[in-house]
């Protein structure tokens, strides 16, 4: 056929008569880019389509659950035990008094220390089937320390304290407390007795010094002295004028 050459174009692909050599595809990438999509691969508008209906499915989710809990909250404010009206004002009112009752005796326990016990509740059953606390005590020891006035005296300011701890005490709590307060004077007086004596004892028992000091700036104890010592002389002078007319 002769040293011609004869050329054919096919899809970009050149082919030489002859020869071998086949040229490479120049537009291999933009026929990629074009080629169809997989069946298998969702194209974008598939995936945004899917997304939404994804986002959509969940929203529905989630308002169908929010749905159910508002109306299982309401159910539960409205009637949460199948009590009446009048049942669930009782359980209020048994609610509210358990709160006071135990933060009332858990005061006298706290404030009370090592002196006072643990509370001990009455309980009662509620409509509701729990038990709640409606009246308590706490055992708090008041008897004073014998021989040690100043231990009896710390001891009885706590016990009053603790009387006297809760927010509203009870007329038991104030009877409590007078009595410590009693007790707590009885010490103090006893106190006061015990440190006279040991300062007499320091002066070397001469109480009739301390007396006559104590006195010396009275005046009423001045002028009874004065008198005292006046009738002491007038029996002494008629003693003395007996004693000698008899002798």
């Amino acid at each position: 056929m002769g040293s011609a050459h004869m050329s054919v174009a096919i899809a970009g692909a050149t082919i030489y008569a002859g020869a071998s050599r086949l040229a490479a595809p120049v537009t291999a990438l933009s026929a990629r880019s074009t080629l169809p999509a997989s069946p298998d691969t969702p194209s974008s508008e598939q995936k945004s389509t899917e997304g939404q209906a994804l986002s959509g499915t969940r929203g529905n989710l989630l308002a169908g659950a929010t749905l159910t809990a508002a109306s299982s909250a309401d159910q539960e404010e409205t009637d949460p035990l199948g009590l009446t009206e009048e049942e669930q004002k009782v359980v209020d009112e048994l609610k509210k008094r358990d709160r006071e009752v135990r933060a009332h005796e858990q005061a006298h326990a706290a404030v009370g220390g090592a002196y006072a016990g643990q509370p001990t509740y009455e309980y009662e059953d509620g409509p509701d089937g729990n038990r709640y606390a409606v009246g308590g005590s706490v055992s708090i020891d008041t008897s004073p320390i014998s021989g040690d006035p100043e231990a009896t005296i710390r001891k009885m300011e706590v016990v009053k304290r603790a009387a006297l701890a809760p927010a509203e005490p009870s007329p038991q709590d104030r009877a409590v407390a007078a009595a410590a307060d009693r007790a707590l004077q009885q010490a103090s007086a006893e106190l006061q007795k015990k440190n006279q004596e040991e300062a007499q004892a320091e002066t070397g028992g001469d109480g009739a010094s301390l007396t006559s000091l104590n006195q010396t700036n009275d005046p009423a104890a001045q002028a009874a002295n004065a008198y005292g010592q006046a009738a002491a002389a007038g029996a002494a002078v008629i003693t003395t004028s007996l004693v000698q007319i008899a002798a």
